[in-house]
């Protein structure tokens, strides 16, 4: 029988060391678990690395964009993450089992994967209560686990696509919002 790495109430936090990389680093009680790195400025390629299982995470398509989620040395997609247009979105492993993603606000800093009975299996919330001056231009969340009824394959998937999401939403609206500017000059 698997040992489980985690158990509901678990808290795990993602940081930015440096806000001009794209490097992330996963921390669990202060200690190091896992990254989450992309492999250019501009792309959307990345790469993370924890104590479970590698993954890599791409956006492809650009009228019906969808993000691909495999494991290292595999030609095909482990899963698919079909986003909504207004966020949120669902992913679908090769299995057959469904997540839903979807925002708990209306500022998209707060969001959940769930199961396909809505059942809540991990949460992410962006900034910390501890806000420091430091980390004004870095993207970081609390990522909390809600159920005991995880694998460690699923959470190491769903901790790092849930983040890679977390930085997309990000690099997005930071776009959308330098367009905006740029557009009412």
């Amino acid at each position: 029988m698997e040992e489980f790495l985690t158990k509901e109430g678990d808290i795990f936090l993602w940081t930015q060391p440096k806000a001009t990389s794209r490097i992330f680093e996963l921390h669990r009680h202060d200690e190091p678990f896992g990254t989450l790195e992309f492999r250019s400025m501009w792309g959307t390629l990345a790469w993370s690395k924890d104590p479970i299982q590698n993954w890599s995470f791409k956006r492809v398509g650009f009228l019906t964009p969808h993000i691909t989620v495999r494991m290292p040395d595999f030609d095909s997609d482990y899963a698919l993450f079909d986003p909504k247009v207004f966020g949120g979105g669902m992913l679908h492993t090769s299995d057959g089992r469904p997540y839903r993603w979807e925002p708990l606000n209306n500022w998209h800093t707060k969001w959940r994967f769930t199961d396909k009975k809505g059942v809540a299996i991990l949460s992410f919330e962006q900034d910390s209560e501890e806000f420091k001056l430091s980390e004004l231009f870095t993207i970081q969340a609390a990522v909390t686990v809600e159920t005991n009824r995880i694998t460690n394959l699923e959470f190491s998937m769903l901790v790092n696509l849930g983040f890679y999401l977390v930085v997309l939403n990000s690099m997005d609206s930071s776009a959308a919002a330098a367009a905006a500017a740029a557009s009412s000059m």
